[in-house]
């Protein structure tokens, strides 16, 4: 199921953090589209090095970027990725993680990009 970009993200998380103050409100949403692909670039590249203690620490990372966007299938998919790589457990679902992060990362950059333009 894809998402679309009108649901795919809640920022009230970051606009509390940034309390209603829209030069760093606009500082965040740049940054936001500036590290959210990078580290799904590294998480994709990671996953199929089999690396998983550097893919524990960047899903850490993503942790906080993803607390920003909103988004409640990513940001589950990256707990349970961040768990597993951790635990070396059940490590087979790996890649199913990585595409869920990946399936709703097009609407959630789109819907950032609509917010940053808007704000």
């Amino acid at each position: 199921m894809e998402a679309t970009a009108a649901n795919s993200i809640n920022l009230d998380y970051l606009y509390l953090m940034a309390d209603n103050d829209e030069e760093m409100i606009q500082t965040m949403l740049a940054m936001l589209l500036e590290e959210l692909p990078e580290e799904m670039g590294k998480v994709r590249e990671l996953c199929l090095s089999e690396n998983w203690d550097e893919l524990t620490r960047v899903s850490h990372k993503m942790k906080s970027t993803l607390a920003f966007v909103g988004n409640d299938p990513m940001t589950n998919a990256n707990k349970e990725l961040e768990r597993i790589t951790k635990y070396k457990t059940e490590l087979e679902l790996v890649p199913s993680l990585v595409a869920t992060l990946d399936d709703h990362l097009p609407a959630v950059m789109e819907a950032l990009e609509k917010e940053a333009n808007v704000a």
